[in-house]
């Protein structure tokens, strides 16, 4: 089984070069963090913080807006889901 993980300072996948997390990733992270969305999110910002430094390291300015939508948006619907659970009754 490929495993589809980023090639760091490109953050592309190893795999299909894709920009990482590709969908094979993703489908990968969520069965990893299945029922456990907010340690994934938590992966998941160390990721984008390693993403920005990768990038500055290696001479590119990142778009911050863009790495955020790319490595963290894909999966925030499931920790905001919780969020809002656990807010309902106060």
């Amino acid at each position: 089984m490929a495993e589809h993980i980023p090639a760091r300072p490109s953050w592309r996948c190893r795999d299909c070069g894709a920009n990482w997390p590709c969908q094979p990733a993703k489908l990968a992270l969520q069965r990893e963090y299945e029922g456990h969305s907010l340690a994934l999110m938590l992966y998941l910002m160390a990721c984008l913080y390693d993403l920005l430094a990768d990038s500055e390291s290696i001479g590119v300015k990142p778009d911050v807006e863009q790495s955020i939508s790319r490595v963290v948006g894909w999966a925030i619907d499931g920790p905001l889901r919780v969020l809002r659970t656990l807010t309902q009754g106060r």
